[in-house]
């Protein structure tokens, strides 16, 4: 390595420097230990999402925002203005929504059929509630 060897005034310009750019590494540094948390909640965050979409992923081969979508839908006042809370905020719905209307999701196995003997009477609750699950309301 080699030497350098500064005189006065360039010692002075590098003093200079270091005191003029002093404030943004310490920026930098509290920057980095902020990213350090935020990566460490984020991976905590990830970790429980995976745990929790497993089960749907080993069953469909799909996650739930795959199958699902979330919608969100004003509310309107019947003379056709947003509505609005007591603090001037719209009101919105929050729905989640099937894209596959009739709940077949691609690559899942849909050549099982129920036995006979299982099949309901016709005019039963569980046909309404069949329609109620597959017809997606907005």
């Amino acid at each position: 390595m080699n030497e350098k060897i500064l005189n006065a005034r360039e010692l002075a310009q590098v003093k200079r420097i270091a005191q003029n750019v002093d404030a943004d590494y310490q920026s930098v540094c509290k920057l980095n230990e902020k990213i350090k948390e935020l990566t460490a909640q984020r991976d905590s965050l990830q970790q429980g999402i995976d745990e929790m979409e497993a089960p749907v992923i080993r069953k469909t081969g799909f996650k739930s925002t795959d199958i699902y979508t979330k919608v969100i839908v004003p509310q309107m006042n019947p003379d056709g203005t947003a509505k609005v809370d007591k603090n001037g905020r719209p009101v919105k719905i929050t729905k989640y929504v099937l894209r596959y209307p009739d709940t077949i999701v691609p690559g899942a196995n849909i050549a099982e059929a129920p036995a006979d003997n299982a099949t309901p009477a016709a005019g039963s609750d569980f046909d309404k509630d069949a329609e109620q699950l597959n017809t997606p309301t907005l």
